[in-house]
């Protein structure tokens, strides 16, 4: 019997990638103007055009700005 697994290892991203420099997770690169990327340590990175990555910390419970757009 196989021995059970805890975690499933992060397939590999296919094209360019954009790393979180925190936590150094590998996502999809963002297209311009695209939805946000949601890192799972709680940064969002979003591409202002011309591949501008803007950083933001948005706590899971209450702590975006309330006029800040949602994500879900």
């Amino acid at each position: 019997m196989a021995a059970p697994r805890t975690y499933t290892p992060q397939q590999a991203t296919p094209g360019p990638t954009f790393t979180c420099p925190r936590c150094q997770r590998s996502y999809p690169y963002p297209h311009d103007y695209d939805r946000p990327i949601r890192c799972e340590c709680g940064w969002w990175y979003t591409n202002i055009g011309h591949s501008t990555i803007v950083e933001e910390f948005r706590p899971r419970i209450g702590g975006s700005d309330s006029d800040a757009p949602q994500y879900d």
